[in-house]
């Protein structure tokens, strides 16, 4: 008798920490399974012949399978040319895990038939704003204000949401009203995330989409300090494909891979994780590195941290702030150390000189405001204008809109 109730005294204490694991470890399942964080996938192609198709389905099929791990709905976007020469485009999203949507094998065939030069694909495992119940939000696309340039981009990670809408105010106070979430109020850090790149390449108008989106990165991993975070991502806007591989913790598992691993070829794929079984057709990126795809040339590896962008970054900061092009005023923003001799100065494009700043201006200010008058403050005709700073006889210029 005294044996079964030690039995029965046993058996109740293991049940009672079993049901205390679980309630006190209830919280951890879904982040377990949650490490994906979304996965993406995307492709350049100049022609699409009836064996890359093939492959497009494996691969689609392979990313398909792993809504298992990434439920919160799945998205296809891809440029397609109608009648006119201009390209549309054309997004599918699911709410349903794509391994249980049927749409989903529709929307990839319906690419493979219509898209034109680029298409880009997304599982998702919600992180932030609304999650499940929805269409997948990925992916975005977006329209530069001040370029010809219209993009789809898909992200994976997570990434601080304060500190994203910290940095795109900071930039521009309107931008978010200019080029305006998909959600709000309740953001998604991927949809700011694609509206800070676009808000850079806005603002960077002299500067090539590899170095603004090395600015966008910089400036971000900046904001976010020890934080971790990820920055991946794929973007296109039907001609070139930029790829980013960015971790904030470098042992972390979400990667990028491109495919296939040869030196040229007349398409380009990447991906969070190689999809399909021929593991040695894949080559994977290396961490803090942004990767340039065009079809018929090799790929470009820009490193976001190499020495060039070190000594981007130790230089005088130089910044014309948006809006620019712009009407009335206009913000120009400088860092300099207090013993360097420098002067601020703005050209016509005939390379007239008429407006300057000197000592003691330009050394008690770190910002000024120009309101697109001359020297004697007579106001100057629209037209485009160059703003030059010189600092210990090295000089940094910045072009300028001047609308009426």
């Amino acid at each position: 008798m005294v044996k079964f109730r030690q039995l029965v005294y046993i058996f109740t204490v293991i049940v009672s920490l079993i049901i205390l694991a679980y309630f006190v470890n209830g919280s951890f399942p879904r982040q377990k399974s949650n490490v994906h964080n979304c996965r993406f996938w995307g492709i350049i192609f100049s022609e699409l012949p009836s064996t890359l198709a093939d492959t497009i389905r494996t691969h689609l099929d392979s990313l398909r399978a792993l809504g298992i791990n990434n439920p919160d709905g799945w998205g296809i976007g891809y440029f397609q040319s109608p009648d006119t020469q201009e390209l549309l485009a054309v997004i599918t999203r699911g709410g349903p895990a794509a391994q249980i949507d049927p749409r989903y094998t529709t929307a990839v065939e319906n690419m493979i038939k219509y898209a034109e030069h680029c298409g880009v694909a997304h599982v998702r495992s919600g992180t932030s704003g609304p999650h499940g119940g929805i269409p997948n939000p990925h992916p975005f696309f977006r329209n530069s204000l001040h370029r010809n340039l219209q993009v789809f981009l898909a992200h994976n990670g997570t990434l601080p949401i304060k500190q994203l809408v910290n940095l795109i105010i900071t930039i521009n106070p309107n931008y978010l009203e200019l080029n305006p979430p998909d959600y709000e109020p309740i953001y998604l850090d991927s949809d700011l995330y694609a509206i800070y790149i676009m808000e850079i390449i806005d603002t960077y108008l002299d500067s090539t989409i590899e170095e603004c989106l090395r600015i966008a990165i910089t400036k971000l991993d900046s904001a976010i300090g020890s934080s971790e975070a990820k920055f991946n991502f794929v973007m296109s806007d039907g001609t070139t494909m930029w790829a980013l591989h960015y971790n904030k913790s470098v042992a972390d598992e979400g990667l990028l891979y491109l495919y296939p691993n040869v030196s040229d070829s007349d398409f380009w794929i990447v991906a969070s994780t190689p999809l399909d079984t021929f593991s040695t057709f894949w080559a994977a990126v290396p961490n803090s590195t942004l990767v340039a795809f065009k079809p018929y040339e090799p790929p470009r590896f820009i490193q976001i941290f190499s020495v060039d962008s070190f000594s981007l970054l130790k230089q005088p900061l130089f910044e014309i702030i948006y809006p620019n092009p712009f009407k009335g005023k206009i913000d120009i923003r400088w860092r300099i150390t207090d013993n360097s001799n420098a002067n601020l100065k703005i050209f016509d494009s005939t390379g007239r000189l008429v407006r300057q700043w000197d000592y003691p201006t330009i050394r008690l200010s770190n910002q000024i405001t120009w309101d697109g008058t001359d020297n004697k403050y007579q106001e100057l005709p629209h037209g485009i204008y160059y703003c030059t700073l010189n600092i210990d006889g090295q000089t940094y210029t910045r072009k300028l809109v001047l609308l009426k």
